[in-house]
């Protein structure tokens, strides 16, 4: 059998040979044994690294390998088999390799280039024999997580560290799929076994990300290094004058900590110790690494090119814009081109997002330095200040190759016009068509249960992942929508921080945002529950199902006589598709959803190209990973047409 290959794009990256899996295999055993001289065998041993002694932009800007699939096990089919392993990693000049997890030997992993309308078939292999790093990731097992030694919840054994075998399970974030291909955080497998997972592709073309999504450990295997891109192309129908080749860069942020030894740092002692002993409600590094390394720089030629960027922090929102105040054009967002390119200033983008923008070097003076730079609180949107020495610096882009040729390629800043959108259209969004009165409107709300030290956990409408307490019987699965169906979904957010809320299987569209009047709805909403006062993890206060002949779905107070001002829509960069949306607090966020292809339309059959109810379901959560570790996470099912 032939196996995945990689391919290098660029020659700023030394060459690395083609890998096979048992090549990854042996170089994992390798790098342990190198690991163990350097990692200390407890994170409680680690010393944190003071990140203003790293000399910043001494290393260029790696490039992800580019896998090769195999097209002959599967006729018609991109066929890939991709490892997870432990190895050591260089991230940055001045420290020693750091102990790292990763997709094929390479942290991130790399990228899978697909193409529309021809499936992928995936083997994941979890290879993570015997890791040195789990001892520097406090795995919490009082959290309802995978559970791998099958301990029970009042087994006080969960207050120590774990020390069992590392669990993993791979998303496609963003993917059209089937369940059972879908990474549910429920389909964990351990060292030596793997699971094969079908793409159709059959989506928009895009920029997507595939991850780790274990139950209750997903912001630990991720900051390990378990992530990776995952581009689907479709060339019959985007610009063919795109920015590509050399000038198409895939970016990926993330923060991490590292102690003095170069390895990473994780904290280990939790908020609420006598509850959770390890885990805290959000993540915030102190140095920030690009690509796999730490303040990167990029050299680029005087024109355009195309970043596709992705928010791949566990929960640090970045608020991105250049220090010479140079624009840039957003052109695509999570599930597709824009309409129309729209041309900004800064960028906010949160844990889980993607923007697909154009950035214009033409006519900088060669030589000329600029900084992308970061400006936004953690957490988003009323925390802390960045750090101007350290987190408020993303990467240095060097304007000092010289230009070869000329630059053709598509140009954002000349508005199209409708004649030339039909020659050569950024994107055809397909609108969603309104919901009929007969539509449900799920009204549902976003909840923090707070601990003696801060929060315990975080809910979505008040209901823990099993829906405990729920009033609905085991699972507890409350949002059951139909195939082909449109929803509206109005979720309120009680809490005080921005949550980007994440759909698995379908990308919607937002339609708006409206402050409410927290106080006033808050009584309501209390006043609600039996003996009117709110009781943590209980569900919503009020009945679930339909209420009245609106079709309102929930179980939570009307927040109409609540709101405050009008409806506000989406930024103009926010207008095509959306799997990912920030919903901020104080605010009721309202997105539209088919549950049905992206590409349908009012005359195509709504059916979806598999049996969504086939497989264990998807699931819906918020994208601060540490939140969706300790239950902002709910499954759902589909309810199929007939005729799959």
């Amino acid at each position: 059998m032939k196996r995945s290959k990689v391919r290098q794009r660029r020659a700023e990256v030394p060459a690395r040979r083609a890998l096979s899996k048992t090549a990854v295999l042996l170089a994992a055993v390798c790098s342990i044994a190198l690991a163990s001289a350097v990692a200390a065998p407890s994170f409680a041993q680690q010393i944190p690294l003071d990140p203003r002694t790293l000399t910043k932009y001494l290393d260029p800007l790696p490039d992800p390998a580019v896998l090769t699939p195999d097209t002959t096990t599967y006729p018609g089919v991109d066929y890939y088999e991709i490892a997870m392993t432990e190895f050591t990693q260089t991230l940055h000049t001045q420290l020693p390799p750091t102990v790292v997890w990763g997709y094929f030997g390479s942290y991130p992993g790399p990228t899978i280039e697909a193409q529309r309308s021809t499936p992928a078939k995936v083997k994941w292999i979890n290879n993570l024999f015997s890791p040195i790093l789990k001892f520097y990731l406090p795995v919490d097992q009082t959290l309802h997580w995978a559970n791998p030694l099958g301990l029970p919840m009042d087994d006080p054994a969960r207050f120590l560290p774990y020390t069992g075998p590392v669990p993993t399970v791979t998303h496609l974030h963003g993917a059209e799929v089937r369940s059972d291909s879908d990474g549910h955080p429920d389909d964990w497998f351990l060292p030596g076994q793997w699971n094969i997972y079908d793409y159709p592709n059959t989506q928009e073309a895009t920029t997507l990300w595939y991850h780790d999504h274990a139950l209750g450990i997903t912001r630990l295997n991720v900051y390990g290094g378990l992530a990776a891109f995952y581009l689907l192309r479709d060339p019959a129908n985007e610009p063919a004058n795109l920015p590509a080749g050399d000038y198409e860069r895939e970016i990926v942020i993330q923060d991490r900590m590292f102690d003095i030894n170069g390895q990473l740092l994780f904290p280990s002692l939790g908020i609420n110790p006598m509850v959770h002993p390890f885990w805290i409600p959000e993540f915030f590094g102190d140095t920030i690494v690009v690509n796999g390394k730490i303040w990167p720089y990029l050299n680029v030629e005087p024109r355009r090119y195309r970043f596709r960027l992705l928010n791949g922090s566990n929960a640090r929102f970045y608020n991105l814009s250049f220090d010479k105040k140079i624009p840039f054009w957003q052109t695509g967002t999570d599930g597709g081109l824009l309409d129309m390119p729209v041309m900004v200033s800064q960028l906010l983008i949160a844990p889980g997002e993607r923007a697909d923008v154009i950035v214009d070097f033409g006519g900088i003076p060669a030589g000329t330095n600029i900084l992308l730079t970061n400006n936004a609180r953690a957490p988003s949107p009323n925390g802390a200040p960045v750090d101007r020495r350290t987190t408020a610096q993303i990467m240095q882009i060097r304007v000092n190759l010289p230009l070869i040729g000329m630059d053709m390629s598509f140009n954002p800043a000349v508005v199209p016009t409708p004649t030339l959108r039909v020659t050569n259209p950024i994107e055809r969004l397909t609108p969603i068509m309104p919901p009929t009165p007969s539509s449900p409107l799920r009204r549902l709300t976003l909840n923090e249960v707070m601990g003696m030290g801060g929060p315990l956990e975080v809910l979505l409408n008040n209901t823990k992942w099993d829906g405990t307490m729920s009033g609905f019987p085991p699972p507890g699965i409350t949002e059951t929508p139909k195939e082909g169906s449109t929803e509206v979904w109005e979720i309120i957010n009680l809490t005080a921080d921005t949550h980007p809320i994440h759909l698995h299987l379908v990308q919607f569209q937002l339609l708006s945002r409206q402050q409410f009047n927290f106080n006033r709805y808050w009584r309501a909403y209390d006043a609600a529950f039996a003996g009117g006062v709110f009781v943590p993890a209980a569900g919503p206060p009020l009945f679930y199902g339909t209420t009245g002949v609106d079709s309102i779905l929930g179980g939570n107070p009307d927040i109409t006589p609540y709101l405050q001002g009008k409806p506000v829509g989406p930024d103009p960069n926010e207008t095509g598709w959306k799997d990912t949306v920030r919903m901020n607090p104080g605010e009721v966020t309202r997105i539209i959803v088919r549950f049905s292809p992206q590409d349908a339309t009012a005359t195509a059959t709504p059916k979806f190209p598999f049996d969504p109810s086939i497989g264990p379901g998807y699931v819906w959560h918020c994208h601060i990973l540490d939140h969706e570790d300790n239950e902002m996470m709910r499954p759902y099912t589909v309810d199929p047409l007939p005729g799959h």
